[in-house]
């Protein structure tokens, strides 16, 4: 190794006449390298071989750096890489301004941790002392995009036509998915033809047109429009002609799921329908429901369910049709290529690159003035590519993805311990939940009460929630600026593997240091791209922020309580007061009731407020809210909800830390197992408590231990009437993790382990059991005291690995209370004295999984036996880097769909993720490639 004072004057014996200053590196570069000259014509210092130098508060690796005499420019070419705390990138060639912290990077590769980042490289940024300088580790070699195989076109033919057989049924709509109904004499046969206007990814759209032919037999009669009600109906034969259109879903590549929507118009009326029916028309609105399975690639099998109905009285006043069962089978022909989903970005030096010496790298528009005004030196430039057009594929579909499967199995992910620490979510729901008290009341009820992992709450009414901290990012130019960097075009990806399943394509991507440290990033244009397939169009400019990466302000719910329905909310930007508090103010637009109230509603009934004021003052913490759902002043307390709280925590000897909390409510809501929700008028009070958990050998527990007083005012149990008392409250309850059996994960790789789930799931069976006892004494001399048990097996099946059934978990919870005394109170009164919750959650094919749960009262000498006290069901798209749900809860009347990006921690630098796919990739082997 070389240090910074050996450099040598180049040729400058050869030049007697010229007297060579030999310019000294500064030690501010802290330059180390196995070879350094100065090259006296060029007037540039080099060093080569291992080439490290500190930039700002980072390191620079390369295997050439060359200075300008000043040393205030700096070249680095081949193997370049950057790093700072846990940022690290890499790139082809770094030229970099020491003086006004600006340069340019080629072919850049990365990873941003934005929990870690302290700012952008600036040579300004505080040094590290000699040792911090010495203790950072080797970087790795700069890491190659892997040459991968497209993602196969399963399914390039733009028309089917179909042969349709199948008979009617007499059954409501709903009933013909759970095959309950009688089947009709009436056959029907026809033919249909489809065309697809529109793919992207897995989701198409088709243009449908059908012909059929019913074929009735003598059958009984419904009650309307005939003289004799129930008389049985002659033979009939008409025909039926549909046209629609349908979107279709690619599940896995021989099996898809479709709806079609549309018209149907019957030759003549339907008898079936006509008697059956009290309105009766020939033309309806069709839908149908259809599953199909290839068999080939150009041959299917098709199901569906064929219904006509009057839409809710669309159609003449007709509210129910008729329904039939079809089999089909489909011919595919034809074939149209997709179209690109995203850029390509070229490998870096180093890299093997079988197109470099035919790439054109775009110009930027100075560049190509200047070179229209100045010529360019007798050899034209090329500064535009040119445009690529997709390659058809001389390979099958399954040759390909074999081919592509290989290839990733054998790619070296360079990550290690990937963890799953959380999620981003954009969701729409309706229904608003029950909110719970922050009071003694809460964990009473539910502190450590086990429940079946499918009853979990499900997502909030925000539309935008949570945080993705770490990105790989890989751009083919980035410019570095003194508070940042911009690129024309830059890929962000949430997933550690390559290829990513899921990244984002940004445009006009620029970065700034914000003054509290956060790097906010922005881009002019965003698409988000699932599995290489789906593009996603995403109008939000901003893109990524440190604390919070991602803000929707606009709030969609249903609260038929409070609001009478459908709402409209924005949160406002946070007012600070001082460095200690902050207030959130979400204004609300009751769009429901504006528009079931006509025109006497009173103004002040069209609008609403959610407050929250947070303070936090040497220890203490003050939080107040305030819900108001009507601004009207004749009812406007009765039209609002208040709570707040003060929260100390303080250390109390052998106890350790007790925490303290002054609480306060106004027409607070919640809700009580079988009695449903219940509202607490007003209470004050003060609790403490003492909460933790240990570990015992493999198992791990939880406790809590609360005392409380309070004055409540609140409704009667079993009546309408509402009492004030004092209540005075000891609880605890303990709740236990104890594993029984455990299996073994599949290989951690991203086609096994992380093939579909953002964790390796374990196989095994667990035991999760709770113990609480409460002792409850109210003014006028009532008293209840209860000791509870609850628990049960979750047995997990299968690792999550495998295309079908790969995954099965089962919950089964009991629970049991005795009582002695009763509450007065509504909220408090025990009265689910015998629990049990079932949960299932089970992969169906490939990443689609439904998981579905109920909890029930059991007690046969209740009277709220078999009274359900929690419900869900979701269907859930569920891969490593993603998921979709559909879900509804029932019971709280809840429901929405929800899209989540999942965020990971790992260790390592991961390998480029924007997919380079070589024209002649369909080669044998990559020893044809030319490199």
């Amino acid at each position: 190794m070389v240090s910074t004072r050996a450099v040598a004057a180049e040729d400058a014996v050869n030049e007697p006449a010229v007297q060579a200053v030999v310019p000294q590196i500064p030690q501010l570069l802290r330059l180390t390298a196995d070879r350094q000259r100065f090259d006296v014509r060029r007037n540039v210092a080099i060093a080569e071989g291992n080439v490290r130098l500190k930039l700002g508060a980072g390191q620079l690796v390369a295997d050439r750096v060359e200075f300008d005499a000043n040393f205030q420019t700096v070249y680095a070419r081949g193997a370049v890489r950057l790093s700072r705390d846990n940022q690290v990138f890499q790139a082809s060639a770094l030229r970099y301004n020491l003086s006004q912290n600006e340069g340019e990077l080629d072919d850049v590769y990365g990873v941003i941790d934005l929990d870690a980042m302290q700012g952008v490289f600036n040579v300004a940024d505080p040094s590290p002392t000699n040792t911090e300088q010495q203790a950072r580790p080797a970087p790795a070699p700069i890491a190659c995009p892997p040459l991968l195989a497209p993602v196969p076109d399963w399914h390039p033919q733009p028309w089917a036509v179909s042969a349709w057989g199948g008979q009617m049924i007499d059954a409501p709509f709903g009933d013909t998915f759970l095959f309950n109904g009688t089947m009709r004499p009436e056959a029907v046969l026809g033919i249909g033809l489809q065309k697809r206007i529109f793919r992207a990814g897995p989701l198409a759209l088709e243009l449908e047109a059908d012909l059929f032919s019913h074929l009735a037999k003598q059958q009984p009669g419904g009650e309307f429009n005939q003289d004799k009600p129930y008389a049985d109906l002659p033979a009939q034969s008409f025909g039926e002609g549909i046209l629609g259109i349908g979107a279709r879903l690619w599940v896995q590549p021989w099996l898809s799921f479709s709806v079609v929507e549309g018209i149907s118009y019957n030759t003549d009326y339907s008898l079936y329908e006509k008697t059956f029916r009290e309105n009766y028309t020939k033309l309806l609105n069709y839908l149908g429901f259809e599953v199909e399975a290839a068999v080939s690639s150009d041959v299917s099998l098709v199901g569906r369910i064929h219904h006509r109905s009057g839409a809710f009285g669309t159609y003449n006043g007709v509210t129910e049709g008729s329904n039939a069962y079809l089999l089909g089978l489909r011919y595919r022909w034809g074939r149209d290529l997709p179209e690109p989903v995203g850029t390509s970005m070229a490998p870096p030096l180093g890299c093997p690159d079988p197109e470099r010496n035919q790439r054109v790298r775009p110009t930027s528009l100075i560049q190509r003035l200047e070179s229209t005004a100045l010529g360019d030196g007798g050899k034209a430039i090329a500064h535009i590519p040119p445009t690529q057009t997709p390659t058809p594929s001389p390979l099958s579909p399954s040759e390909q993805q074999q081919r592509r499967s290989q290839a990733i199995a054998g790619i070296d992910q360079r990550i290690d311990d990937v963890e799953f620490q959380g999620t981003l979510s954009i969701e729409r729901r309706s229904g608003v939940p029950v909110r719970r008290l922050n009071s003694n009341v809460r964990d009473e009820n539910r502190f450590g009460v086990v429940k079946v992992p499918q009853l979990k709450r499900l997502g909030s009414t925000q539309l935008i929630n949570g945080t993705i901290s770490r990105w790989r990012v890989q751009a083919a130019r980035i410019q570095i600026t003194s508070n940042g960097w911009r690129a024309d075009r830059m890929g962000f990806s949430n997933d550690p593997f390559t290829p990513a399943q899921t990244r984002i394509d940004a445009e006009d991507v620029v970065a700034r240091e914000q003054p509290n440290g956060d790097l906010l990033i922005s881009a002019r244009r965003n698409r988000l791209i699932i599995e290489e397939r789906l593009p996603v169009p995403v109008s939000r400019r901003q893109l990524i922020q440190k604390e919070e990466e991602v803000e929707n302000r606009w709030v969609f719910g249903v609260d038929n309580d409070d609001r009478d329905g459908l709402f409209v909310g924005r949160n406002l930007k946070p007012i600070t007061f001082g460095t200690d508090t902050e207030l959130s103010l979400q204004p609300q637009v009751m769009v429901q009731r504006a528009i079931d109230g006509g025109s006497d509603i009173d103004p002040g009934d069209l609008f609403g407020l959610e407050a929250k004021l947070v303070g936090r003052y040497d220890g203490t913490k003050v939080r107040a809210d305030a819900d108001i759902s009507s601004f009207s002043g004749d009812d406007f307390l009765e039209n609002s909800r208040y709570w707040g709280s003060v929260e100390r925590s303080f250390e109390l000897g052998a106890l350790g830390e007790v925490t303290t909390n002054l609480f306060g409510t106004y027409r607070y809501r919640t809700w009580n197992g079988s009695l449903g929700k219940t509202d607490i008028q007003a209470a004050y009070g003060v609790y403490g408590e003492k909460k933790g958990e240990f570990e015992l050998g493999n198992s791990r527990h939880r406790f809590l231990v609360r005392g409380a007083m309070g004055d409540y005012y609140a409704e009667r149990f079993d009546s309408n009437r509402k009492l004030r008392s004092g209540r005075g409250s000891l609880f605890a309850s303990l709740t236990s993790t104890i594993p029984i059996w455990r299996g073994s994960t599949a290989e951690l790789t991203p086609l096994a382990a992380y093939r579909y789930s953002p964790v390796a799931v374990v196989p095994g069976v667990s035991l999760t059991t709770n113990l609480n006892s409460t002792v409850a004494l109210y003014g006028a001399g009532d008293h209840q005291e209860s000791i509870s048990f609850s628990g049960g097996p979750t047995l997990t099946l299968g690792t999550f690995s495998k295309p079908f059934l790969d995954f099965t978990q089962i919950s089964v919870i009991g629970g049991g209370t005795l009582r002695n005394g009763a509450s007065p109170f509504e909220f408090d009164r025990i009265v689910d004295f015998g629990t049990l919750g079932v949960g299932l959650t089970q992969q169906i094919v490939g990443p689609l999984l439904l998981s579905t749960g109920v909890n029930v009262n059991v007690d046969s000498g209740s009277e709220y036996y078999g009274d359900v006290i929690n419900s869900s069901i979701e269907l859930r798209w569920q891969r490593r880097s993603y998921d979709v749900g559909v879900y509804f809860n029932p019971y709280e009347g809840i429901g929405g769909v929800r899209f989540r990006l999942n965020d990971f921690n790992f260790d390592g630098s991961g390998v480029p993720f924007v997919p380079y796919t070589p024209a002649d990739w369909f080669l044998e082997d990559d020893s044809e490639l030319p490199l």
